[in-house]
């Protein structure tokens, strides 16, 4: 046998095995879509790039891309597993659990008392001015910190400060998946450490995932395609997390800071662009 043969041999082989996958895939989930799927995947593996380089930055990238084709719930929905699975590892990793409780448990109960909130708008209120105003007041916190205003004063009034943001992230996280951006501005005010800076944003992202899914469950937003979506997506996701951590190794911490404001920028102009789309 030549060649060709070989290899058109091989491609048929290829080409009947994804057609019975995908026959198979759409008997049980007749909404199943590979153009989705391939949509899915591209935006996940996109975000875990950034994830890997700045520790946060998931569904900044991913969501957006998704809600291009896909309705809003939807991409929610399809996100919310592999942020919990991607952010448990990297929480693992990193380590600096019990120490990143202690200090930032306020915060944290703060997410998790008002993320069902959030959910419950995601699906009863209009939620335009809310993005509109959370993403100019992102953008401009973000660009003060770059041009050297900074916000170091919020780290004599942690205690106070802490459960307040907490308490709006969570609102803001429960519409848009995005419960870390407000969170992330805080802890680059506290001016914490590069590796405790992802311990902490690790710790948030994996328990508030949890509570974000049950949330999501109980209003009815989660469905089987939404969690096929996600899982098949894990691959592309892992790779990308895996070369932007590797860029982050190589990153001092004046050029991690400004990654991070960058990132926080860029979610503003992503939620202002959301809501009025």
């Amino acid at each position: 046998m030549n060649k060709s043969v070989c290899c058109k041999a091989i491609f048929q082989l290829f080409h009947r095995n994804r057609v019975c996958t995908s026959f198979m895939i759409t008997e049980y989930l007749p909404e199943f879509s590979l153009f989705h799927l391939a949509v899915v995947c591209t935006a996940l593996s996109l975000g875990g790039f950034v994830k890997g380089v700045s520790a946060f930055g998931l569904p900044t990238i991913a969501v957006p891309i998704i809600v291009f084709f896909m309705s809003l719930p939807s991409a929610v929905a399809i996100i919310v597993l592999p942020m919990i699975i991607t952010n448990f590892v990297q929480m693992i990793v990193t380590g600096h659990i019990k120490s990143t409780i202690a200090r930032h448990w306020r915060l944290l109960l703060a997410v998790y008392i008002s993320l069902p909130f959030g959910v419950y708008l995601l699906s009863t209120v209009n939620t335009t001015y809310l993005l509109v105003s959370v993403g100019c007041f992102l953008i401009t916190v973000a660009s003060l910190e770059i041009f050297g205003i900074s916000f170091a004063f919020l780290t004599d009034r942690e205690k106070i400060t802490g459960p307040i943001i907490g308490l709006f992230a969570g609102v803001v996280g429960g519409i848009t998946t995005l419960y870390g951006t407000l969170p992330v501005f805080f802890f680059v005010a506290l001016g914490l450490e590069k590796e405790k800076f992802v311990a902490v944003v690790s710790v948030l992202l994996f328990t508030g995932s949890l509570v974000l899914m049950a949330s999501l469950h109980g209003g009815n937003f989660i469905n089987p395609l939404e969690i096929v979506y996600g899982l098949i997506g894990l691959a592309p996701l892992f790779v990308g997390m895996w070369a932007g951590t590797q860029v982050r190794h190589h990153v001092d911490q004046v050029t991690f800071k400004k990654i991070v404001l960058i990132l926080v920028m860029l979610i503003g102009v992503m939620l202002i662009y959301r809501a009025l789309a």
